[in-house]
């Protein structure tokens, strides 16, 4: 039998979602393709973990008690203005995808998110990188 490839190997990826059940699922399925993937609960421990561990893609649920995707994502961007984060949104909500975009996220995926599509927008979104695990200056 061949192994499967994995197209994220090396590469960092923080997971934020406050259901346990959701966050544990997206992270199997990232660490399948070869990511290491990082977890926070909450927006506070995605900043903190962003601050402590630069990762190359962020994949952030948008409603989320405290603080929302929306509210994170202009963090983000407020924080890091040197390094674009890419950030995939996962929403079980009716949020047009362009307003979505237009917040500053890189893509907008239902959830659940199917896992083949969510490794291949991972994906997509890291085929500008050079080197996995290392921002663009």
């Amino acid at each position: 039998m061949m192994e499967s490839p994995q197209p994220l190997a090396g590469y960092e990826v923080l997971v934020v979602e406050d259901d346990a059940d959701s966050r544990n699922a997206i992270r199997l399925t990232l660490e399948a393709s070869g990511a290491r993937v990082a977890t926070a609960a909450s927006a506070t421990e995605a900043l903190a973990s962003l601050a402590a561990r630069p990762c190359d893609v962020v994949v952030r649920d948008l409603a989320m008690p405290e603080q929302s995707g929306f509210w994170l994502i202009a963090k983000i961007r407020q924080l890091f203005p040197r390094r674009h984060v890419p950030v995939i949104a996962v929403t079980g909500h009716p949020f047009p995808a362009d307003g979505v975009r237009r917040a500053g996220f890189d893509a907008v995926m239902q959830k659940p998110p199917d896992p083949d599509h969510l490794c291949a927008a991972v994906a997509a979104l890291l085929s500008g990188r050079d080197t996995p695990g290392v921002p663009p200056e």
